[in-house]
């Protein structure tokens, strides 16, 4: 059976740590991803805003100054439903959170993890997004 090819695309990074986004945007660039960054929530909602929503995928860490991830992920969710959103934190333990008042699932990567398992998930992220919540709008893009 023939390889899939990779899926690429515009990936948000997330991180009021300048080394975690540097180390992230130099892995998903190797990977072929185009890499936008943002030092906390409410920066990263207005580079959405900004671009019309033309964003593939968020990567956020949950704990950040300002806005944290799981209020990221809300919004998002609200505003911009197509857009999966995936957290990151070294304090929660990996797996799924719900964020915002719809109950949407949101998987978490638990930090620290390694290149290999960061390329399999946002690949996966990106070929099958979870759905919008029921009601959302969907914006064009």
């Amino acid at each position: 059976m023939p390889e899939r090819p990779p899926v690429v695309g515009i990936i948000l990074v997330v991180d009021d740590q300048e080394g975690v986004r540097a180390v992230l945007r130099r892995q998903l660039s190797e990977d072929g991803h185009t890499v936008l960054e943002a030092a906390d929530g409410a920066e990263a909602l207005h580079l959405v805003r900004r671009r019309n929503g033309a964003v593939d995928l968020i990567l956020s860490d949950v704990v950040m100054p300002l806005m944290n991830g799981t209020e990221l992920a809300t919004h998002i969710g609200v505003e911009f439903p197509d857009i999966p959103v995936m957290l990151m934190s070294a304090y929660t333990p990996g797996g799924v959170t719900r964020v915002g008042q719809s109950d949407t699932v949101v998987p978490v990567l638990q930090k620290p993890f390694d290149p290999g398992q960061l390329a399999q998930l946002v690949a996966l992220a990106l070929r099958h997004p979870l759905p919008p919540p029921a009601g959302a709008r969907t914006p064009s893009r």
